[in-house]
């Protein structure tokens, strides 16, 4: 039987109709229609005469567009009831399937609006995805997007991130609110996280003493090919501690369509150049991987590629998440916007133009694949750097109110509260309780080992006191004394929660070279530039024996070695023979007044036995023998043209100040008592005490250090002038001349305050302070009396830079005393300028 587009043809169609729907009610699914009898009296079925004129054109529903497929789809908000209407689309799928004639009269009645409607009611809206583009420090405004697309009400189905978008878009499909991403980047110590410093505290006891001793700038691999820098700065472990804590409740997630919002990560192989888009594995190594800025951060190794930023091939990926199912696409670009002429006149800022110009003509590419009903929003920002991560609240705010301002082109993908409210529920992931670590599985390259604590620690990287601690715990374990930490991972047995450390290999290998200079200066005295060098040896042996040098050149020359040999597995207990020859000038006068100058050279050796203290301090006893002499001098007569050394010590230091630059909290203390002996070899008989301590107190952003130094005669004859503590300098009574006052006894009182000024970002200087002190001390032989004292003290600003801490000063003293200064340097000696070597 033929029908054709005839009434007649319509009128046998909606007659066949009529009788089928007779049948007894089928189901055909959750989401289509019911076919069955009608009580209707106006239902089509019952009545077959409404439709024996052909049906009207009918304007389409406000609702509705077509896709490229040409499928209508339903874009109201998805708690917005379908428009009632006539339809019977579903009805005849359902029992009608196989006639031709049905055929052609449902692709007739698909025009109703209503029946596209029902057609599409297991989609309701479409399918949106974000993508989110890399843009380093700019990338944070993506956070204040998701603030204002969550204020619209517009749920996410789909984000596809690169480099700084990966990791926003990242935690946002992991579970986080924007408002506790917000929370993260807005108090973060970007410091730190752009770093592989753990918190000092939490460093071994050498290493600290190393950052004292050398203004370490770059460390240098030492091997066969020379002298080479690491593949990049960072290994990116903080960042990565801080993303694990994040992403906790998704841990054990490894398919990314599974997250509560489906996630790919763009990065790039850095062998091949190819775009490499990240689906499944370990969620925060994705992210990682797709930040890893190349130079900055070293490769993130994943399936064997070694991995580096996606902004290099895809900074802007909309064909991935067009791939991954989205139907309408919410792109965001937030880059660096070209600069004008009068703006380039740095090498820098030619270079970042270039940057721009690259990544922006790339992302072209990509923008030409958005269609009429997707939107591009390009968040501008003025006065930022790539690198400024620490104006991440004025960034986020930006993101937040330039998507507001488009919310007429977004407001077609709005849905309403309830729906958005069970959006919520599926995207937000709880917390729960902060996760307590019960105990520690120690992967190395050379084997695993497990730790039960004798206490839960809990595993929080923004609280930077319980983080101190488990860092502390780690570093002191036998295993990690040659290692170092390059991830964390949360693991759960039972009901209780452990903490995977992955060590590897030490980013500066075995041997490396640090380098970093010294610089004194001041208006009333010679300048003392020197350059400091510092070579280690490491893992010469099973036990972790070192070999230690180090050589500062100036007016000072100082060239030690030392041996330095653990004998126990964990490294507690070591011994260390040394050696040490040193030439320095001495331009000063005695306590009687009487004027000084002088070179000094001094050559000796010893033997020390010590134990590691944690990760807090050392002990040591040992012996030194030796010789000295003294040239070009003018002063005393009886000062010695040379002379013999011989004495034991027993040195003590504790150190665990937050920075050695500019102390926040902490407390660093020292003390040494040393007896030299004719039968010992020396030409000497005295006893003396030497040591200092401070232990700074902060309040915001300011910080007052009290701190206590002195140099005591204990016994014996008097101290020679050649192994006198001297004072004089900056924040060594101010005013004077560095180093100028001599006799058996010196002491020092002094309180110290400084408050930062601005946080710079990183680069040549990082923070600006300002200071002043406040100073009293003497140098005497016989009895000390307190109206004796001279009273100082100093004004100052400081920097912490690349190079170490830099000051500028003036300091002033009781009798006309005053000077300028010029110092990079530790803002307080610990003993590197002492005759005997610092332990």
């Amino acid at each position: 039987m033929e029908h054709g587009l005839s009434h007649g043809g319509y009128v046998k169609l909606f007659s066949e109709s009529s009788r089928l729907s007779q049948r007894p009610k089928t189901e055909v699914g959750p989401n289509t229609l019911q076919t069955g009898v009608t009580d209707n009296p106006k239902s089509p079925s019952s009545q077959p005469w409404l439709a024996a004129t052909p049906p009207k054109k009918v304007n389409p529903s406000p609702h509705l567009r077509k896709t490229k497929s040409g499928r209508p789809q339903d874009l109201r908000p998805i708690d917005e009831p379908v428009t009632p209407g006539i339809c019977i689309a579903g009805a005849w799928r359902a029992s009608l399937a196989g006639t031709s004639a049905l055929v052609l009269a449902l692709t007739f009645l698909l025009h109703s609006p209503a029946c596209a409607a029902e057609e599409t009611s297991s989609e309701r809206r479409p399918k949106i995805g974000l993508v989110l583009s890399g843009g380093a420090a700019f990338g944070l405004a993506h956070v204040g997007v998701l603030k204002a697309l969550e204020e619209l009400h517009i749920p996410v189905d789909y984000i596809a991130g690169t480099s700084m978008g990966s990791v926003v878009g990242g935690l946002y499909a992991s579970g986080r609110s924007p408002e506790e991403i917000d929370d993260w980047l807005r108090h973060a110590d970007w410091d730190f996280l752009l770093s592989d410093s753990i918190p000092r505290e939490s460093e071994s006891f050498r290493t600290k003493q190393r950052e004292f001793d050398v203004n370490q700038g770059i460390a240098f691999k030492v091997s066969r090919k020379g002298l080479t820098l690491p593949a990049g700065l960072i290994h990116g472990r903080n960042v990565m501690a801080s993303l694990r804590e994040l992403t906790v409740p998704v841990r054990e997630i490894r398919d990314f369509a599974k997250l509560p919002i489906p996630f790919r990560a763009v990065a790039t192989d850095i062998e091949t150049g190819n775009k490499v888009v990240l689906r499944d594995g370990d969620l925060v190594e994705s992210m990682r991987a797709s930040l890893s800025v190349p130079a900055l951060f070293t490769p993130q190794v994943i399936r064997g590629a070694r991995l580096v930023d996606g902004g290099i091939t895809d900074n802007l990926p909309i064909d991935v998440v067009k791939e991954m199912g989205a139907d309408v696409v919410i792109a965001v670009e937030s880059i660096d916007q070209l600069k004008k002429s009068s703006d380039l006149e740095t090498a820098t800022s030619i270079a970042n133009q270039v940057l721009t110009i690259f990544v922006q003509k790339q992302m072209q590419e990509q923008i030409a694949r958005l269609g009429p009903d997707d939107v591009l929003l390009r968040i501008k920002i003025e006065d930022l750097g790539a690198a400024d991560f620490k104006k991440a609240p004025q960034v986020i705010d930006a993101g937040y109110q330039q998507t507001l301002q488009n919310r007429a082109r977004l407001a077609h993908l709005s849905v309403g509260e309830d729906a958005f409210q069970q959006y919520l529920a599926r995207q937000r992931v709880p917390r729960g309780k902060p996760v307590m670590v019960s105990f520690l599985n120690v992967k190395t390259p050379q084997g695993e080992f497990h730790h039960a604590l004798s206490k839960p620690m809990e595993f929080d990287v923004k609280s930077m006191h319980p983080f101190v601690r488990l860092q502390s715990l780690i570093g002191d374990l036998g295993e990690m004394q040659k290692f170092e930490v390059g991830d964390y991972q949360v693991i759960q047995r039972g009901d209780q929660y452990g903490l995977v450390v992955k060590a590897q290999q030490k980013k500066t290998g075995t041997s490396y070279l640090n380098f970093g200079f010294d610089l004194a200066y001041s208006s009333n005295d010679d300048t003392d530039f020197a350059l400091l060098l510092a070579y280690r040896m490491t893992e010469l042996n099973s036990l972790g024996g070192e070999w230690n040098s180090y050589l500062s050149i100036g007016e000072t020359t100082r060239v030690q070695t030392e041996w330095y040999q653990p004998i126990d597995w964990q490294r507690r207990l070591f011994f260390a023979a040394h050696a040490l020859f040193d030439s320095d000038y001495i331009l000063g006068r005695t306590g009687e007044g009487d004027p000084l100058r002088f070179r000094q050279q001094d050559e000796f050796a010893g033997l020390d036995l010590g134990a590691r203290l944690w990760q807090a301090g050392e002990l040591r006893i040992g012996y030194d023998r030796g010789v000295g002499r003294i040239m070009e001098k003018l002063g005393p007569a009886k000062l010695p043209s040379s002379f013999d050394r011989g004495w034991v010590h027993a040195d003590l230091i504790i150190d665990n100040l937050d920075s050695e630059s500019f102390a926040r909290h902490g407390i660093y203390a020292s003390s040494s008592v040393m007896a030299s002996r004719r039968e010992l070899g020396a030409s000497d008989n005295y006893t003396r005490f030497e040591g200092q301590m401070f232990a700074p107190i902060t309040f915001g952003k300011n910080t007052i250090v009290p701190r206590v130094s002195a140099s005591l005669k204990l016994g014996g004859e008097h101290v020679p002038i050649y192994d006198q503590v001297p004072l004089g300098g900056f924040l060594n009574l101010s005013g004077f001349r560095r180093g100028s006052l001599f006799d058996d006894n010196a002491a020092l009182a002094e309180l110290v305050y400084y408050r930062k000024l601005a946080d710079l970002g990183p680069g040549v200087a990082r923070s600006l302070y300002g200071g002043f002190s406040l100073e009293a001390g003497e140098v005497w032989g016989g009895h000390f009396r307190l109206e004796d004292a001279t009273f100082a003290g100093s004004v100052f600003l400081g920097a912490d830079t690349f190079l170490g801490p830099l000051f500028l000063g003036v300091g002033v003293s009781e009798g006309g005393n005053a000077a300028a200064y010029l110092q990079l340097a530790p803002l307080f000696r610990t003993g590197r300028n002492q005759i005997r070597p610092a332990p």
